[in-house]
């Protein structure tokens, strides 16, 4: 009897220690993903990573490693934990100065109304970021479009960008197509993210038409941090204004495959109110250069059906913009100001996932001149010009 007992307690001790290290993540598997840099707007960032398990997490940064301040995201009086995403925004930061930052995660293992319990704290290394003034004159940004989760392509184009020092990228949608649930589409979001050093480096991510389709597309904003909270914006690089607009799908909303889901008509109408009071701003009226970006082309597009040329043609063209950055149509191409298509702007359309015509495209500016390269996966330049 005294045998029996004794293995039975023997075999309760080793499911007891098997089911609590099975729950408790080491330290070293709490992260999912690395931290990315996203919004980098009215001073400030915010700061978005993934766990495995469910934690606490916050942010510390400081301009040196050794003064840090310790941020976490507060909603409605309570600290926003016991969760898997992450995203945690830095406010009232200075312009121009390099600030250094790390994420923490620490495991929540139970989470009760009147008892916490807490596992393994994670902690990543250091990384740096710093933000432009409104006098920031300079600036390199690089521009991925209709990736369609193909790996080999993104790393071919990324490849062309080595000893280039670039201060943002944008993804110019159809990057992240058709997810079809978090896994699929953080798994190609991890590819963006490392393949361009996010961790250090603000990216912005505009919406494509794939980005729409299938189940995990409403979940894919959780991902985002878009400026101003909506998939439409405007923002300043120093004395650039970046216009950022959402055609939304390229076919009606009553397409039969939309099973009456959708209202892009009502978005586009929306972005003309946005426009309106967005070319009053200050901030538009006084920019040096003015880039206007979005993925499916109102000049130079080959669907049959192009609401935003009705809508916002007139608008836009009545405005000067230095450039308009497209994708969509997987070819490229380069309309200049005043051609055929009725375009007072010039417009560049970067090209597919295919590694026979996809681009990526690198803007720089110095002083007041603003040039456009577009490469192609061989690293043959396909146009270079000022703007």
């Amino acid at each position: 009897m005294k045998t029996k007992t004794s293995s039975n307690l023997a075999q309760i001790f080793l499911f007891l220690l098997l089911t609590t290290s099975l729950s408790a993540a080491s330290s070293a598997t709490i992260f999912r993903t690395k931290p990315y840099l996203q919004n980098p707007t009215g001073n400030g960032i915010t700061v978005t990573w993934l766990t495995n398990v469910p934690v606490y997490s916050w942010v510390e940064y400081g301009t040196d490693t050794t003064q840090l301040t310790k941020v976490h995201t507060i909603v409605d009086g309570q600290v926003i934990s016991n969760n898997t995403l992450h995203k945690i925004r830095l406010h009232d930061l200075k312009p121009e100065q390099t600030y250094y930052y790390r994420i923490c995660s620490r495991e929540i293992t139970s989470y009760q109304a009147y008892s916490k319990t807490f596992g393994e704290t994670a902690q990543s290394t250091f990384s740096t970021f710093t933000l432009p003034s409104e006098k920031t004159t300079d600036f390199t940004a690089v521009v991925f479009n209709d990736l369609h989760k193909r790996k080999e392509t993104l790393t071919t184009l990324r490849n062309q960008l080595n000893g280039i020092d670039y201060d943002f990228v944008f993804f110019n949608g159809d990057c992240i197509d058709d997810p079809s649930d978090e896994n699929n589409a953080v798994a190609f979001l991890t590819e963006l993210t490392e393949a361009v050093g996010a961790d250090h480096t603000p990216i912005f991510f505009l919406r494509g038409n794939h980005e729409i389709r299938n189940a995990y597309s409403i979940g894919l904003r959780s991902l985002m941090d878009y400026v101003g909270d909506k998939t439409y914006s405007a923002f300043s690089w120093g004395d650039t204004r970046f216009v950022q607009l959402d055609c939304g799908e390229d076919k009606p909303d009553s397409t039969p495959v939309y099973y009456g889901l959708n209202d892009f008509s009502g978005l586009r109408l929306d972005q003309v109110d946005f426009l309106k009071k967005e070319f009053k701003t200050k901030a538009f009226k006084k920019a040096d250069k003015r880039i206007l970006i979005h993925h499916i082309p109102i000049y130079g597009s080959s669907d049959e059906y192009n609401p935003c040329l009705e809508l916002w043609g007139d608008l836009l063209n009545s405005k000067k913009f230095n450039l308009s950055v497209n994708a969509h149509l997987h070819k490229f191409a380069f309309h200049e100001a005043g051609s055929k298509l009725g375009n007072s702007f010039p417009v560049v359309i970067g090209g597919g996932p295919s590694l026979d015509n996809a681009t990526v495209m690198i803007l720089q500016k110095k002083g007041n001149e603003l040039k456009l390269r577009v490469l192609n996966a061989k690293g043959e330049l396909l146009i270079e010009r000022v703007l």
